[in-house]
């Protein structure tokens, strides 16, 4: 007993001297360290009970807010609901108000609301109740109205690369719509007219305006158009030659020491919206009849062969082409220029032309071009025994 006790006075746990020896002793907590712990315990459980009450009061308070908004919409204008807005508008009941801002008609009644004059409604129209009332806010055409021809007359002024033109499109009206949205793009329209036909003569036009957002020319009648009937839309406009590679451009060559200018069109894949008010969409697809007035030093040129050419005596010659058949408007086509031309003709008829500068083709530089499309288009017309869909290329 008293080697234990020894023992134990050492340290060893009851280990003999010389293992009691080598074994620490482990510090025993004091009643400081367990003060300080009993603290840190305390103050995270009340940061995570702060933490909890502040998340339940933000979203009563949102809720609240939602209330709150609900039971008090806004006016048209911004302000509180039940008041008259500033601008001249008060008189109106708050649905015809928020007509007349987005361009709507204010005699008629808000779609998709059934609330009484002067309450506005507190419903959201849908995506498709705005774009019925702005139709030319949507990337893509409604569908309503659909070309069937073009009539297109330009005059192109080659010393101001400058141009003026006039389109009659005859539409038809699938669904009944007040307006009429075209693709129009860096043009300037002068006038526009709607007709029904010669009996019934002419829908009256509120007005028209240009959307550069989505690139339409936006027409405003003053009556609906009726499903399933037939119309002539007549547009007059001005635009440049433009100096860029797409739409109506120009483009020049030297010969001689001078300086040569041409208007040549690009339209692929949506450009021709820069050149003429058309559906400029590939879906609508319409026959083209092409008249170009232009100086006699220069000639045009289209996808179809020239019907007939008018000699004036200001020295001006309008050339009409012939009809095309059934496309889309970005294979229309057209060049004005003072080029010379070498031809051929396949075995079933079709003429090839190749235009270049005319010392190019003393040089018989196009000669390997001309003789290998011909070959290419006997070819193609053999293996795929279609033939080729125009009169001339």
């Amino acid at each position: 007993m008293g080697e234990d006790d020894a023992a134990l006075r050492a340290g060893g746990r009851g280990l003999s001297d010389p293992w009691a020896d080598s074994v620490g002793v482990r510090p025993r907590t004091t009643e400081r360290h367990i003060a300080v712990h009993k603290r840190l315990v305390l103050a995270f459980a009340v940061s995570i009970v702060a933490l909890l009450a502040v998340t339940m009061l933000a979203v009563l308070l949102s809720l609240r807010f939602d209330e709150c908004g609900a039971s008090a919409a806004p006016g048209a204008d911004g302000g509180p609901a039940g008041f008259p807005e500033r601008g001249g508008n008060a008189s109106l009941p708050g649905s015809a108000r928020r007509n007349h801002h987005a361009g709507g008609d204010p005699s008629q009644p808000e779609a998709g609301g059934a609330a009484s004059p002067g309450t506005p409604s507190t419903q959201p129209p849908s995506e498709e109740e705005r774009e019925q009332r702005q139709p030319w806010t949507q990337l893509r055409l409604s569908g309503h109205l659909k070309p069937l021809h073009y009539n297109l007359m330009l005059t192109a002024f080659m010393e101001n690369f400058t141009f003026s033109g006039e389109v009659n499109v005859e539409i038809a009206c699938r669904n009944a719509t007040r307006y009429v949205v075209l693709h129009a793009c860096r043009v300037a329209v002068e006038k526009v007219q709607v007709a029904e036909d010669r009996v019934a003569g002419a829908v009256p036009v509120a007005g028209f305006f240009l959307y550069p957002q989505t690139q339409v020319l936006v027409v405003v009648l003053n009556r609906t158009l009726d499903a399933q009937r037939n119309y002539n839309l007549k547009i007059i406009y001005n635009a440049l030659i433009e100096n860029e590679l797409l739409g109506f451009f120009r483009s020049s060559y030297v010969l001689h020491g001078e300086r040569r200018f041409l208007g040549v069109t690009q339209f692929s894949p949506t450009h021709a919206r820069k050149a003429f008010p058309c559906f400029d969409e590939p879906i609508y697809k319409a026959t083209f009849k092409i008249s170009i007035k232009h100086q006699a030093t220069y000639l045009s040129l289209s996808n179809m062969p020239v019907e007939t050419s008018v000699f004036e005596e200001d020295g001006w010659v309008t050339d009409h082409f012939s009809q095309t058949p059934l496309m889309s408007t970005y294979y229309l086509a057209w060049a004005i220029c003072n080029f010379t031309y070498r031809e051929t003709t396949t075995k079933s008829g079709v003429v090839v032309r190749l235009y270049a500068r005319p010392d190019a083709i003393r040089r018989g530089s196009g000669d390997y071009a001309l003789h290998i499309t011909k070959r290419l288009i006997e070819f193609y017309e053999d293996y795929f025994k279609v033939p080729y869909s125009l009169p001339k290329l």
